[in-house]
């Protein structure tokens, strides 16, 4: 589970030309494979959004390059979709998981006390008592750590799945200071 290097290094030079105050999502392969671009036109969002997503990123491989995102990027929003490739690998338990992305929220709180962070349920997960499991012990995290919890979880596994979450998704991708004004 080890993720490119060959990813990291193109992110790092496109990070330093993305825009600052944006939305960054953070996930595994699930929302690597998300074509945000074309999701967010199909949807009408203003924000800039960038898919900083990698194959097979393991929640123990998460925090360093999650702690760079915003100390490059500054984002306005995180939103991080994480324990996918672990919980499918079955080499890591929820609760391991759930730990790990807690310590993940600690270290992001410290570097980037403005980042709203938003927690993503898992919604591939062949082991459907694994995933709600899970599902349900992130959203208590996301209380305890004062993120927001998006649940994209649904029965549906079929292609639309990206649309369905993305649709469930555009709330946390909205300019929020555009609602501010209105």
């Amino acid at each position: 589970m080890c993720v490119s290097e060959k990813e990291i290094a193109t992110y790092n030079t496109l990070n330093r030309l993305s825009r600052r105050d944006s939305v960054v999502i953070l996930g595994s392969t699930y929302f690597r494979e998300m074509p945000v671009g074309e999701l967010k036109q199909a949807f009408g969002i203003l924000s800039d959004i960038y898919n900083r997503s990698l194959t097979d990123l393991s929640v123990f491989e998460a925090k360093d390059i999650a702690i760079d995102i915003v100390n490059e990027m500054s984002p306005r929003k995180l939103i991080l979709q994480l324990g996918e490739t672990d919980l499918r690998s079955g080499k890591h338990t929820v609760d391991e998981v759930i730990d790990q992305i807690e310590a993940i929220v600690r270290e992001l709180r410290k570097v980037g006390r403005s980042v709203q962070i938003v927690l993503v349920s898992l919604n591939n997960i062949p082991d459907r008592t694994i995933e709600e499991e899970f599902n349900r012990k992130l959203e208590k995290l996301s209380r305890r750590c004062k993120a927001l919890y998006a649940d994209i979880s649904s029965d549906e596994q079929d292609d639309k799945c990206h649309i369905q979450a993305f649709r469930m998704l555009r709330f946390f991708m909205s300019d929020d200071r555009l609602l501010q004004i209105l």
